[in-house]
């Protein structure tokens, strides 16, 4: 037969026991933002062979920017920025290249 004193503690481990998970259970991490300026769909990637190479040129278009960016392998197996072109003013029919 328990005594009252072994009841008690018991009680109060239950007690503690509850406790604890109801703390951990209630708890939820915060969210990470990453990107906090990005969204969604703001980007579109292509790629396509450029003329006369034997490489695939992968083509970036920046709706929000209205700019089309160009990429090509470079070396050591990472990309090289090309050029880009201003939609904006193209579609005015006034082509700008940096």
């Amino acid at each position: 037969m328990l005594n009252k004193r072994s009841v008690i503690v018991a009680l109060v481990g239950l007690n503690l026991f509850l406790f604890a998970l109801l703390a951990l259970s209630s708890y939820s991490p915060t969210m990470a933002f990453a990107q906090a300026g990005g969204r969604a769909g703001d980007f579109s990637c292509v790629t396509a062979k450029a003329a006369g190479q034997s490489y695939d040129v992968v083509y970036v278009l920046d709706r929000q920017g209205r700019k089309l960016h160009a990429f090509y392998p470079g070396a050591q197996g990472k990309f090289a920025y090309g050029k880009f072109r201003d939609l904006t003013a193209d579609f005015r029919g006034q082509p700008k290249n940096p």
